[in-house]
């Protein structure tokens, strides 16, 4: 829950505070409009927030990957960006 901490110091927490985690998650939104050409605009709810969230874990992971399946339109590639 730490923006830009090393990755020996990130740890798996339980996130129970919402806010803390919207917080953390339009942060590095910010960070990632700053260093691309094209900006992003997303809304981040429950669900956005949950697909974050595992997408995340499971990248960090060794030889960690995902298949994301769904329809069209329902931000899989915005969301692992």
């Amino acid at each position: 829950m730490k923006m830009g901490a090393d990755p020996s110091d990130k740890v798996y927490e339980e996130l129970v505070d919402i806010n803390k985690v919207k917080n953390l998650l339009n942060d590095y939104l910010d960070d990632y409009n700053m260093n691309s050409s094209k900006e992003m605009k997303l809304v981040f709810f429950m669900d956005a927030i949950e697909h974050v969230s595992r997408i995340a874990r499971m990248v960090r992971q060794p030889r960690g990957n995902a298949l994301l399946v769904g329809v069209g339109g329902t931000g899989k590639q915005s969301l692992t960006r």
